[in-house]
């Protein structure tokens, strides 16, 4: 009886042993391993500059993007104007959507895809400014900075200094399309893209500088001239030690850059140049004698010199020794020149009494040169002079104009033919 159950005994042991060979080398199961999705990785389109910006033409552009992974490719692509971007489409087939933009606009998107066990995966948010290849506008901003510490030893901002005017010129004609002053050293101008197709100067001439009274110096000004087109264009010109504010009025002016204009297309040259008032000649006759007269113009105001020279010296006979330069104002047909100290002389040697000089004039501008008529006289003391020297009228005139074929005669001092 006892060895019958030892034979049970072994029996079970010997099938466990069998049952667990089989579980070990013929049930093996093999698992099913499944690829997640990577995340998405937003590509090359739209190209994205260094700006933040994406130029397009029409009305679209391409929105594409990249992953790996098996299961489902149905995507659900985010995108809008704000942060994060809200659904605009699901179950995308492929990896890429054509979308609508409007230029300037800003954009942001994204990409999600949920694999066969559900698990979604989402791309970064990125984003970019839509910018039409045809757009025009361009920015022009006028950087001003100073010597002003190192000249009088003042530490103040540029706009503390100065107050410059920035003027876009047509360069046809010179005449001045825009003026841009805001009141400071810093000038601002966005519209540029509603001027006609053509080139244009960029200058700058100073409406207003700081008295420093004894310290009182010129300022060097350096300036930065930068052109932003968003997406397109973005540049800037140095002009160091360009101009100072030794001239503060619209007299003087300095050209920076000429810019042309075609369609949405600049082209920005660096050109230097100046606009100094000239020492003007006029030809004709002054009192009977060839015109010695000029004039020039300058932020203090109009100065004439040379007027009665040649009556002084070949009909009264006395020689100037200092002076000769007066003061005017005009209108556009009109010239008067105020009571005022006009010079001293000498007469065989002898030093005369100082003269003053008033008069008025007229201004004819119908032909291709100015015409000036000048009546006017000179006073000694309480004496008005035409009257006492024998001249035919009370009062000396000038018929002069810048023509310089009219005048050619040059003057020649006759002492010896003085008619006191």
């Amino acid at each position: 009886m006892k060895r019958k159950h030892i034979i049970i005994v072994m029996l079970l042991v010997l099938s466990g042993l069998f049952a667990m060979q089989s579980c070990t080398n013929e049930d093996k199961i093999t698992p099913e391993v499944k690829q997640a999705w990577t995340q998405p990785v937003l590509a090359t389109s739209p190209t994205v500059r260094t700006d933040g910006t994406v130029l397009f033409t029409g009305t679209t552009v391409d929105l594409i993007w990249t992953s790996e992974g098996s299961g489902t490719q149905k995507w659900h692509v985010y995108f809008g104007t704000t942060d994060p971007p809200p659904s605009l489409q699901e179950n995308v087939a492929q990896e890429s959507l054509t979308v609508t933009v409007e230029d300037g606009q800003t954009y942001f998107w994204k990409v999600g895809i949920a694999d066969s066990e559900g698990i979604v995966t989402t791309s970064e948010v990125s984003s970019f400014t839509a910018i039409s290849g045809t757009n025009p506008e361009i920015n022009l901003s006028l950087t001003t900075t100073t010597d002003v510490l190192s000249a009088v030893g003042i530490d103040l901002t540029a706009d503390e200094v100065v107050d410059l005017r920035m003027l876009i010129l047509d360069k046809s004609d010179m005449s001045v399309v825009e003026t841009v002053d805001n009141g400071y050293a810093n000038e601002d101008f966005a519209d540029f893209g509603t001027l006609d197709d053509g080139e244009y100067l960029i200058g700058v001439d100073i409406f207003s500088t700081l008295n420093f009274g004894d310290l009182n110096t010129p300022i060097n000004l350096s300036f930065a001239l930068q052109f932003d087109q968003l997406g397109i264009l973005n540049t800037t010109l140095d002009f160091p030690d360009v101009m100072t504010n030794a001239n503060p009025c619209n007299l003087y002016r300095t050209y920076l850059a000429i810019v042309k204009k075609v369609g949405a297309a600049y082209t920005i040259t660096k050109d230097v140049s100046y606009m100094i008032p000239s020492i003007l000649t006029w030809k004709g006759t002054d009192a009977g004698s060839p015109s010695q007269v000029t004039t020039t113009a300058s932020c203090a105001g109009k100065t004439m010199t040379g007027l009665g020279f040649g009556w002084m010296l070949d009909y009264w006979g006395e020689i100037i020794t200092s002076g000769g330069t007066l003061t005017y104002t005009n209108t556009a047909t009109t010239i008067t020149i105020p009571l005022q100290k006009y010079c001293k002389t000498t007469y065989l040697g002898a030093p005369q009494p100082e003269y003053y000089i008033q008069g008025t004039g007229t201004i004819d501008n119908s032909g291709a040169f100015p015409v000036w008529t000048i009546r006017y006289d000179f006073k000694q003391g309480s004496t008005w002079i035409a009257a006492v020297s024998g001249w035919p009228t009370p009062y000396f005139d000038a018929v002069i104009t810048t023509n310089p074929a009219k005048g050619t005669d040059t003057f020649v001092m006759h002492v010896d033919k003085a008619k006191r």
